[in-house]
């Protein structure tokens, strides 16, 4: 991990750049050319960086990983409710935060990638969290249902943010979102208590 401030100041000029112009076009359409400009860099001191604009890309999907990962922290099963709402609340901050970052994972032309990306990980972390309470739990068993409860949580959070006029504050969305979800899982250790 760089540590040397020029390296990440420049680093985070070329992510920003890159979340902006994705905004507008697609990734395919964006060259190291568009993207240097953008940052105000030349493209020798991008390739210093970056190998290409895929390269950037990844190593702004590992980013939003890592942190979707540490919102995630500490969701237990147990308390979905809970679980669910700190969450978001880790989530929003964090997006409320990092303007650019937001309008990347909610508005770009990527939008669909890497909300796929963000429900592979919730999918991954909630089967952690399973796993940890019922070791005995096949994964095949429980990866379709995690997979439909996480896409709708996540689905409902888009819309939240991309098309809610705040008439729905977070505290209601999380009480609806964590009783469907509740009812979900609770009905998935009940089948899997009783293999």
């Amino acid at each position: 991990m760089p540590t040397d401030k020029r390296i990440i100041k420049t680093r985070t000029s070329i992510k920003k750049a890159f979340m902006e112009l994705v905004e507008k076009q697609s990734i395919s359409k964006i060259s190291v050319s568009d993207l240097a400009a953008k940052a105000l860099v030349n493209r020798s001191t991008f390739y210093l960086h970056y190998s290409d604009v895929a390269s950037v890309a990844a190593d702004l999907d590992k980013e939003i990983e890592e942190s979707i990962s540490e919102c995630m922290d500490d969701f237990t099963i147990s308390d979905i409710y809970a679980s669910t709402y700190l969450f978001f609340k880790k989530l929003t901050d964090r997006l409320d935060e990092n303007e650019a970052m937001k309008r990347y994972i909610i508005f770009s032309t990527n939008f669909i990638n890497v909300i796929a990306k963000i429900k592979q990980i919730l999918v991954r972390k909630a089967s952690d969290s399973l796993i940890k309470k019922f070791p005995q739990t096949d994964v095949k068993q429980i990866d379709y249902p995690l997979t439909y409860a996480v896409g709708g949580i996540i689905d409902c959070y888009v819309k939240w943010v991309r098309f809610g006029d705040g008439s729905v504050p977070m505290d209601d969305l999380m009480k609806q979102v964590s009783s469907i979800t509740e009812h979900i899982l609770s009905q998935l250790t009940k089948n899997i208590q009783n293999e």
